[in-house]
């Protein structure tokens, strides 16, 4: 049985939080949402950062994990993965100890993510799923996904998921660096 632990789940709005809890639950014994209110979306998310991230240090001894999700939007996973940075940076944050926080940046945005787990391919980190294709996220259950996350993947499928999404697979391994620490 795994320690006693929990984990701190930022992200932007109510699609990301339907993909990211279910995966933390099934990882960690609690999961804490910080509330969005009275809005979300990226601008809430670094103004939020600090805080949270400063709650995960402080409580260095105990099993807290920390998850920031954002779209990647306009400024992509790279441009994304930056700003977060700078802002840690800007806060006095050193980024090397920060062993105990992932960052999972869907690019272009969640929407992409969910599809390309469903089995759809024919997706690139550039295009606006959440408009384009609203008929297939309509048909999205969500055990499916949590199902499709925690699916083993070939060598091939990874490889693949690599060249077309990078986002998705540097997200499957921060991911995988907060199981790490569930388990520990």
């Amino acid at each position: 049985m795994p320690r006693k632990l929990f984990c701190l789940l930022l992200c932007e709005d109510t699609e990301q939080e339907q993909l990211f809890r279910p995966i933390l639950e099934r990882l960690f014994h609690r999961v804490y949402v910080e509330p969005r209110r009275p809005n979300g979306g990226f601008t809430f998310v670094l103004k939020s950062l600090a805080k949270v991230a400063r709650y995960v240090r402080q409580r260095h001894q105990e099993a807290v994990g920390l998850l920031v999700v954002i779209d990647g939007d306009q400024s992509g996973f790279p441009g994304r993965r930056q700003e977060i940075e700078q802002k840690l940076r800007a806060d006095g944050f050193d980024l090397k100890k920060l062993d105990r926080m992932a960052i999972c940046i869907p690019s272009r945005n969640v929407e992409t993510w969910e599809l390309w787990l469903c089995g759809f391919r024919d997706l690139d980190e550039h295009t606006d799923y959440k408009t384009k294709r609203q008929s297939e996220l309509k048909t999205i259950r969500r055990s499916q996904l949590l199902e499709a996350w925690f699916a083993p993947l070939s060598e091939e499928q990874r490889q693949l998921e690599e060249e077309i999404l990078p986002a998705l697979a540097s997200g499957r391994i921060e991911i995988d660096r907060l199981k790490k620490l569930a388990k520990g």
